[in-house]
């Protein structure tokens, strides 16, 4: 007999070795997430994140995850409105909710990669010495061309030397429609 278990799109997951070396140093992950939209618990809208985790020799684990968002203030209905107007007040901070239905692709990196990639997370001015380096990065956020789906394809994009393919963000494509197509390219 043979069963066949459908899962929901929700739970889709892939990881992919990008390495081209072994590293002393620890082992090396990016993961490219998106959550449903909406999501069904806490009401919130879909959002893309970047989580970034390294594990030392040890086995000590370091993990964050990173995500562009409009500022506190900025009203849901300017947030949508940016997708035809001007641009609201964003930033990147650090991820405080995470969703059992969210999708992800790991990538297993070097270490070189995944210092340029968290780079894309740092304030300019911190990466110069000039700014503190915990400071929340601010940033413009403009729906559907600099939201979170497009800070997450631009620390994906790092990894295309790798072999990481980046597929092109459809108009009105939602954070999961893209994350799913993303993890299906790979």
């Amino acid at each position: 007999m043979v069963v066949i278990v459908l899962l929901p799109a929700y739970s889709l997951g892939a990881t992919v070795d990008l390495r081209t070396s072994s590293d002393a140093t620890g082992e090396y992950e990016i993961g490219f997430c998106a959550r449903p939209s909406p999501d069904s618990v806490k009401r919130l809208p879909g959002h893309a994140f970047v989580s970034f985790s390294f594990k030392a020799p040890d086995g000590k684990r370091t993990f964050t995850s990173i995500g562009h968002t409009v500022q506190s203030g900025v009203s849901p209905s300017a947030a949508v409105w940016s997708y035809f107007g001007d641009p609201v007040s964003g930033y990147l901070a650090e991820e405080k909710y995470t969703s059992a239905m969210q999708s992800c692709l790991i990538a297993k990196v070097n270490r070189g990669d995944y210092e340029k990639a968290f780079a894309l997370t740092t304030s300019p001015l911190a990466r110069m010495g000039i700014g503190p380096t915990d400071a929340a990065v601010l940033q413009a956020y403009k729906l559907g061309v600099d939201d979170c789906v497009s800070f997450m394809t631009s620390v994906a994009n790092v990894l295309v030397p790798r072999g990481l393919k980046v597929p092109q963000r459809a108009a009105s494509e939602l954070p999961l429609q893209y994350m799913q197509r993303f993890i299906f390219s790979n």
